[in-house]
């Protein structure tokens, strides 16, 4: 082999071998979703269910201000991650009318709002960062740190939490995934920050989800920026 094709076949070797290091620094946690500066396709969506399950939500409401303790201890102790809680005549509404609407529900869509493009990017040693185009921009101000498994946004730092493992009936139906929390709270503000990432059961697609909210010391809402971020999975 002549020298000049042998420094070629060398050069195109060892770059191989660049690349593929440098995709491996990946973190195990992003990496069954992201490679290295690769753009991901992406969807920013919002779940619709049908017009007439707003009533439901409606009899929702007027049973918690019927009896707001009652309600709040059926809901979290019943809901177990979906937003309909099990059936109780307290709901104020007959079992039909409530399995009407877990049927309406179940025929909730998702509703492309955007197109944006995701791309993980090494931003210093030991910390990574999203890129996101349009709306999904935001992403790029929460970086991942590898030492300690965790979010740092300029709020503070966002601490690995309970992985998810959501029912067909949550949200964004049946799904597991890793998530991360920061939240603080002085006299006259509450502020929560959550980053999640995880996987549909069914296999089509993994969801990154992002979530800022505020609101004040009595609960009135002040801030709210909510991502709901979908792409095809990667093939395994």
């Amino acid at each position: 082999m002549k020298i000049q094709q042998w420094w070629r076949a060398s050069a195109i070797v060892l770059m191989g071998a660049a690349s593929a290091a440098f995709a491996g620094e990946v973190p195990e946690v992003l990496a069954k979703y992201f490679q290295a500066d690769v753009p991901v396709k992406a969807q920013i969506v919002m779940i619709v269910p049908p017009q007439e399950f707003e009533k439901f939500v409606q009899k929702l409401s007027e049973a918690a201000q019927k009896d707001p303790e009652w309600f709040a201890e059926h809901t979290q102790s019943t809901s177990s991650g979906s937003p309909i809680p099990e059936f109780h005549e307290k709901l104020g509404m007959t079992r039909d009318e409530y399995d009407k609407y877990v049927k309406l529900w179940d025929s909730r869509e998702a509703k492309k709002l955007e197109d944006v493009s995701i791309m993980l990017t090494k931003s210093a040693e030991g910390e990574w960062k999203l890129n996101g185009t349009g709306s999904a921009n935001s992403l790029s101000l929460v970086r991942y740190q590898v030492e300690g498994n965790q979010f740092k946004s300029p709020n503070g730092v966002l601490e690995n939490i309970n992985d998810i493992n959501a029912p067909d009936r949550s949200l964004l139906g049946a799904w597991t995934g890793k998530e991360w929390r920061y939240q603080s709270e002085n006299t006259l503000t509450k502020m929560k920050e959550n980053i999640a990432v995880g996987d549909t059961n069914d296999g089509k697609y993994s969801i990154l989800i992002y979530r800022l909210q505020e609101v004040t010391s009595s609960g009135k809402p002040l801030f709210d920026k909510s991502l709901f971020i979908r792409f095809a999975a990667k093939k395994k």
